[in-house]
């Protein structure tokens, strides 16, 4: 395995920079640039971006049982709060379940930061809500647990909340379980 030919492919949203880009994903804004061959700081909503796996973690990904860094759990925490924060602790695990079920199947990015930044995947990627709130302890606790390999989900690689998703694709995934107000699919 090597880290250093890993990327993502990342779309630039609304309000981003190359700065908060790189703090995402643990690069900086050269190495960004260089893997991406711009030159300009200048981002439009849209603009594909490769963004270079960061030196300085464990890469972790689907082919191998590298232990996560600090900063993926905190990554991985930073979901499960904002797409679970009112959810039960069994919810939020649940949650986290569902992008490392996504990191053992081949058809999704084989890094967390690809899973988690895949284009059109999670809402509070595409409406900038990611980080609008520090994630909680029982958020990062219900990381460590879904990177250990607890699953209350039973293998979904889905999730989404009845009441507010408005994708027939959605509706078309079979159910595994419902966990608080997510539904879970495969």
């Amino acid at each position: 395995l090597s880290l250093s030919a890993q990327a993502a492919s990342y779309t630039v949203q609304a309000g981003d920079t190359l700065w908060l880009i790189g703090q995402r994903f643990g690069v900086t804004v050269n190495q960004i640039k260089e893997a991406s061959g711009i030159w300009q700081d200048q981002l439009f909503p849209g603009d594909i971006l490769t963004i270079p796996e960061a030196a300085n973690t464990s890469a972790l990904t689907s082919r191998g049982s590298i232990r996560p860094s600090k900063q993926e759990v905190e990554l991985l925490a930073q979901m499960i709060m904002a797409e679970a924060e009112g959810e039960s602790y069994q919810g939020k695990v649940a949650v986290g379940a569902v992008i490392v079920n996504r990191l053992n199947n081949s058809a999704f990015p084989t890094s967390l930061t690809g899973v988690l930044y895949e284009t059109h995947a999670f809402e509070p990627v595409m409406d900038g809500s990611l980080y609008s709130k520090p994630a909680t302890q029982d958020c990062i606790d219900a990381a460590i647990e879904a990177l250990s390999g607890v699953d209350p989900t039973s293998g979904a690689l889905y999730f989404y909340n009845p009441r507010t998703a408005r994708s027939a694709w959605i509706f078309s995934r079979p159910v595994s379980t419902q966990i608080g107000n997510h539904v879970f699919a495969k």
